[in-house]
């Protein structure tokens, strides 16, 4: 891998640089401590759309290397915009950025759906965002400021499905993150777990429309290879953390609660218990019309972010 051609130390900012054959462009902002990058990360649903965004915030002073947090967003982007080229989080990602600072934490948020035409309800052409993570914590690892060994991933609705992907085969070997926080994840089609090194936290609410028992049974798939996985139910809450929360109608990959679909590294995937399945027939069984309506106060939403910061304050 090729190392950064140049590094202004003041405040951690970036000058252009090439990395493992990729062109990334950035621009700095000293005066708030924040780094925007547009890379490359390919992606077989969006063949001619291969650029994504990461926003990084630092904390103002620092005087050791930086652990760092990576956030993945969910379908609905709905928190800050980015400083550069129309990037955008979610709330999730926002809050975080604020608590994750005061922690003395570095937080980057991506931006999986840049120019690619998605909206919260075109679920099937979601980009793969797990990739997106693993290549911006490549990049970042490379950093003489930043702690490679406290590299850290979270993401909320879609984006802790790209979490709970690390739990499969296909990144097993690969040098990864220390520690996880999948927040409100659907579990309805999930890789078969393997044995990995990465403490693992879902945090669900206990109302959700992407109902718990989903997830609790995969954690009970986890548990049984001794990966390091804990859950957390927040009582009375929505998807959004919300205590408002209603399911009405709208799309949402929760139908295969009861028997959730497991992919396997060979190419099956199965049911739990047992039955084959395709991709085809997941997207046909899966996908229903009931989703949450009425939410977004998301009066929990500190206390899970703050669930999850502690969960990486125990791992860092």
């Amino acid at each position: 891998m090729k190392k950064l051609l140049e590094i202004i130390v003041l405040g951690f900012l970036y000058c252009n640089f090439s990395y493992a054959d990729n062109h990334f462009e950035i621009k700095r902002f000293e005066e708030k401590n924040i780094v925007v990058l547009k890379f490359k990360v390919p992606d077989k649903k969006h063949p001619k759309k291969e650029y994504v965004l990461a926003q990084i915030h630092y904390p103002k002073n620092f005087d050791t290397k930086l652990a760092v947090i990576i956030h993945q967003h969910g379908s609905t982007r709905d928190g800050i915009k980015f400083e550069a080229w129309g990037g955008k989080t979610d709330e999730w990602g926002t809050r975080l950025i604020k608590a994750g600072l005061k922690r003395g934490y570095a937080v980057a948020v991506v931006d999986a759906f840049y120019k690619r035409g998605i909206t919260p309800g075109s679920k099937l052409k979601f980009p793969y965002a797990i990739q997106i993570g693993i290549t911006l914590r490549n990049m970042l690892s490379e950093n003489e400021h930043i702690d490679n060994s406290k590299m850290f991933y979270t993401g909320f609705s879609y984006g802790a499905g790209s979490v709970l992907e690390l739990q499969g085969k296909q990144y097993s070997n690969q040098k990864t993150f220390k520690a996880a926080v999948a927040a409100e994840p659907g579990c309805n089609q999930v890789p078969n777990p393997v044995k990995v090194n990465i403490s693992t936290l879902i945090i669900k609410g206990e109302e959700s429309h992407y109902y718990p028992v989903a997830c609790k049974s995969y954690l009970e798939m986890i548990k049984n290879v001794n990966n390091k996985v804990k859950y957390v139910s927040i009582p009375k809450v929505d998807h959004h953390f919300s205590l408002n929360g209603k399911i009405g109608t709208g799309k949402a990959f929760n139908g295969c609660s009861n028997n959730i679909v497991i992919r396997y590294f060979d190419g099956t995937w199965k049911h739990m218990d047992g039955t084959l399945t395709s991709r085809n027939e997941t997207r046909k069984k899966c996908m229903t019309n009931k989703a949450g309506v009425n939410s977004k106060t998301s009066e929990k939403l500190d206390e899970a972010i703050e669930i999850a910061l502690n969960f990486i304050d125990k791992n860092n």
